[in-house]
């Protein structure tokens, strides 16, 4: 049945694609943050004698950044991205729809006693969080990569994020991402089959940990910069 219908036509199929693309965006967020934690990094905190020209934060992350644009590996590296990006959306999409197909009765009982609140609503968060993400890359890639309206991505950063209701997004779109990462991670795990029930609570703790970690230093950037 799985061969007749294709791979990633098959429930199991579509929740291995997931997965799979969703831990590669994890792996992205994981490098995103460590760049962005540039900004709010002391200037005194700069061997400026080990880095050269780099002499306060502003010249480091604008360094940062035009070696993203201009190294073509993290180029080749990006547009897997958006590809991954992209099929994450439209699968998960696609898994909704089909869970609501075959629920069939709407007024059927459900018992949520075993699940959490942001796993039933992981299509609520991903909503969020894909509303967000354009606003984010309307507002940096577009001016700074593609239309190159922008060269001082520094500036633009911390002119936005002095903004309270960018700030505000920014939380709202960041507590989403928290949420739908620890179900995320926990979901990735039993779709790839590496859950074995010793580990069981050992993973749902990573994931928590992991989750809450992110979330945190993820929303403290823009706070800090708009109180600066």
């Amino acid at each position: 049945m799985a061969i007749k219908k294709g791979l990633f036509k098959t429930s199991v199929g579509r929740k291995n694609l997931m997965a799979v693309t969703g831990l590669f965006i994890i792996f992205f967020l994981i490098i995103h943050l460590v760049g962005n934690l540039i900004l709010i990094i002391p200037n005194s905190f700069f061997p400026i004698e080990f880095w050269g020209g780099v002499a306060n934060t502003h010249d480091m992350y604008n360094a940062y950044s035009h070696f993203l644009v201009h190294f073509w590996p993290v180029t080749l590296v990006a547009w897997v991205l958006y590809v991954a990006i992209i099929t994450h959306i439209i699968d998960a999409t696609l898994i909704t729809i089909n869970n609501w197909r075959s629920r069939g009765d709407k007024y059927i009982v459900t018992d949520n006693s075993t699940s959490t609140w942001y796993s039933r609503n992981m299509g609520i968060l991903g909503t969020i969080i894909g509303v967000f993400l354009v606003i984010h890359m309307a507002q940096f890639w577009l001016q700074y990569k593609v239309l190159k309206v922008e060269h001082d991505l520094y500036e633009l950063v911390i002119v936005t994020l002095k903004t309270w209701w960018f700030v505000l997004i920014y939380e709202i779109g960041i507590i989403a991402l928290g949420f739908h990462l620890v179900h995320g991670i926990e979901s990735a795990h039993r779709s790839l089959g590496i859950y074995p029930k010793k580990l069981m609570n050992v993973i749902k703790y990573v994931a928590l940990c992991f989750s809450l970690v992110m979330a945190i230093l993820y929303a403290i950037i823009p706070i800090i910069i708009y109180f600066k």
